[in-house]
């Protein structure tokens, strides 16, 4: 059902009228189902439900009102568009996710027409930087983001690791591990190293919850901490202390699979060239695929 209220219409050069209704007029379960039409031959289909929905726009500051449903002249839904917003005590900055055009409707511009309100709201909420993530390889999204102004700042892996028990180490289990408590974890978030994305930035961890930490020291006095988020059915989400050793690093992510290693492990916008990758690579992580990570800057 087409909501009352439209935010703005456009008629297209083919006389087409594009209207892009708010999403704070549709519930959880109508959103995920649009977002499901629009992805279901994505290169990475990512399907939702209306609780995963739910979680999303909670977990990563979505502005239902400033995201956008476009319509047809005829009410009928034709993509989506979600914008984060967060204010960083220096900047605003917007973030632009879930973007997707139903199949039927590509090529007629109303993915062009979506990331052009998208960028009007964010604009209008005083955003002076706005970021996304583009699937490398999804051509037509990545031409549309380069014409529209945004350019590419880095790479960013999705990596997996399938549920298994890892092969016993002496030296990782001959260090002394610990617990980090619930009321900790703002703590060490505090002392991570700067330029996480958007999905993994701090204020997105602390939105979700259930965040775990382990600290370790070995026997060679080496220290450090690594945590992580973990849910029923997946660990996610891994934060390791800046400026250790490979070594160490992989000592952390052992210990974490050595308590949890029948579930099933993914991690996101991990940068191409971090630090812990090697260490991520020798526990029997692999790529998936990547994203480029495009950044605008408003005047």
């Amino acid at each position: 059902m087409v909501a009352k209220t439209l935010s703005s219409s456009k008629t297209s050069q083919q006389g087409e009228v594009r209207i892009a209704v708010p999403a704070s007029q549709y519930d959880f379960e109508r959103l995920a189902a649009v977002y499901n039409q629009a992805r279901v031959d994505y290169i990475v289909p990512m399907p939702m439900n209306a609780k995963r929905m739910a979680e999303y726009i909670h977990n990563y500051d979505i502005d239902l009102d400033a995201s956008v449903i476009s319509i047809n002249q005829a009410g009928e839904e034709t993509g989506v568009g979600m914008l984060g917003l967060r204010d960083d005590g220096t900047q605003r900055r917007a973030w632009i996710t879930r973007l997707g055009v139903l199949p039927e409707r590509r090529g007629t511009k109303v993915g062009q027409f979506l990331m052009e309100m998208l960028l009007e709201h964010a604009s209008g909420r005083r955003s002076h930087l706005i970021q996304l993530e583009v699937i490398l390889g999804n051509a037509p999204a990545y031409q549309l983001f380069h014409k529209l102004g945004f350019v590419d700042t880095r790479e960013l892996l999705i990596v997996r690791r399938p549920p298994s028990a890892h092969e016993a180490n002496a030296n990782s289990d001959a260090a002394n591990v610990s617990q980090i408590s619930d009321d900790e974890i703002p703590f060490y978030l505090k002392l991570r190293e700067p330029g996480a994305s958007w999905l993994e930035e701090t204020p997105s961890l602390l939105n979700a919850g259930s965040m775990r930490g382990l600290r370790m020291e070995t026997p060679d006095s080496q220290r450090g901490w690594i945590l992580f988020q973990r849910t029923p059915f997946q660990l996610t989400h891994f934060v390791i202390s800046p400026d250790i050793s490979s070594e160490l690093a992989e000592a952390l992510i052992y210990h974490v699979h050595k308590e949890y290693p029948m579930q099933d492990t993914k991690i996101e916008n991990l940068p191409i060239d971090s630090v812990n990758w090697p260490a991520f690579q020798k526990m029997g992580y692999m790529e998936v695929f990547r994203r480029v990570e495009m950044f605008l800057t408003l005047e």
